[in-house]
């Protein structure tokens, strides 16, 4: 079993624990078992990470209590948060704050949660899904605001709308979208779309106007951000994994089963797909726009978005979990969680050829700091630094809470 099925099972078990699931689930995770929502929630790292939102906030009682922007609270300091869900949904799991100055860890916020952790842009609050709720946490003091209840199962990924206003939170069996006021933290009109079984996978262009969300029947959905409503359903004709979008915002780039398809966002129509060998499990973009990194099975296949030509596959040996992109574009860091012992493998941009890899253990999530001088990655039981100058390992961080990691976010 991979780690993200593992992630995925944990989640599920909770969501589904009143409904009935449909006859063929087990035949339907087997088919997406290479499916990765990301959950780097890093501000100013210029990857273009695929939603797991991943990514991926006190409250009052009748209309929640100031958000993140009330008061003009000051943002805390720089930090790395680790989430640690409890394999049992009606225990308490924890999220590890580790100081980036110290590498020393803080004390567990304690929560009850199975789904994905996302930081605001300005660093002032993380959010963290429960699965019928999100939990914001304000990050100078790292004490859990009142829940915003969005309903049953609705509540898995989160993706931040870059324009810092809204939340866009998804689940796995609920064909709906929640938006969520970051300034005020109350939740909006559901947005209606066909998600389906799954929690969707989902993007933003760099200036927030349009969310592409992936949808049934082979399709990907454009939403218009400032009224929510979903346009006409692009079809690609596969399964969708991961979407990623150009610095630019001119094109989408949507994995399917065996292909990536380019979608233009002027016109929202698709191109003509590229075939890439192996279903793909995580998608990113270099900063200058000009390279697409594809993660599979055992190998990273780069694509020339100019011409949208694959490449040569550059072989890691082992299956890829996430991507990571410095922000000067000159390296891939790519995350294998299943070994022994996982590991985090280096890729020079310049050459397209794999370093040795940094050896970690398993169950690996990575995210690198604003800067890019060091890439976390939070594996069983610890969470290691590693300098990206050397490519070296620092000393693990312990203790972190125990068990599988299901996400790390670093504040800006």
């Amino acid at each position: 079993m991979t780690d993200f099925e593992r992630r995925l099972r944990a989640a599920m078990e909770s969501a589904v624990a009143s409904e009935h699931p449909p006859g063929n689930l087990a035949q339907q995770v087997r088919r997406r078992h290479r499916r990765h929502t990301a959950r780097v929630g890093v501000a100013g790292v210029a990857a273009v990470a695929v939603v797991g939102v991943l990514v991926p906030v006190g409250i009052r009682a009748a209309g929640h209590a100031p958000g993140p922007a009330a008061g003009h609270r000051p943002p805390a300091a720089p930090a790395v948060y680790v989430a640690y869900p409890n394999p049992n949904p009606h225990k308490l799991g924890a999220i590890t704050p580790i100081n980036i100055a110290t590498n020393t860890p803080g004390k567990p916020i304690r929560l009850r949660f199975n789904g994905d952790i996302a930081s605001t842009l300005d660093g002032r609050t993380l959010y963290v899904a429960t699965g019928e709720a999100v939990i914001p946490i304000n990050t100078a003091t790292n004490t859990p605001g009142k829940p915003i209840h969005i309903g049953s199962s609705r509540a898995f990924s989160i993706g931040m709308n870059p324009d810092r206003k809204t939340a866009y939170v998804t689940g796995i069996f609920p064909d709906v979208i929640t938006p969520i006021n970051i300034a005020t933290n109350t939740p909006g009109k559901p947005i209606h779309v066909p998600i389906g079984v799954f929690p969707a996978v989902i993007a933003f262009t760099p200036d927030g106007k349009t969310a592409y969300i992936s949808t049934t029947g082979g399709t990907v959905t454009p939403i218009n951000t400032a009224t929510n409503t979903p346009g006409k359903p692009i079809r690609i004709g596969t399964e969708i994994f991961a979407i990623a979008i150009t610095p630019d915002g001119k094109t989408v780039y949507a994995a399917g089963v065996h292909t990536i398809t380019p979608i233009s966002t002027a016109t929202n129509t698709p191109g003509k797909p590229i075939p890439v060998r192996h279903p793909p499990s995580s998608i990113a973009i270099t900063p200058d726009g000009k390279t697409i990194y594809v993660g599979s099975q055992f190998a990273v296949t780069p694509i020339s978005t100019a011409t949208n030509t694959v490449g040569k596959p550059i072989h890691i040996g082992r299956p890829v979990l996430e991507i990571a992109i410095t922000p000067d574009g000159k390296t891939v860091y790519v995350a294998n969680p299943e070994g022994p012992p996982g590991a985090v493998t280096p890729i020079s941009t310049a050459t397209n050829t794999a370093g040795t890899p940094i050896r970690i253990g398993a169950s690996l999530n990575i995210a690198l700091t604003p800067d890019g001088k060091r890439l976390y990655a939070a594996a069983i039981n610890k969470v290691v630094p590693i300098s990206t100058a050397t490519n070296t390992p620092g000393k693990p961080i312990r203790p972190v809470s125990p068990g599988i990691p299901r996400g790390i976010v670093i504040t800006p």
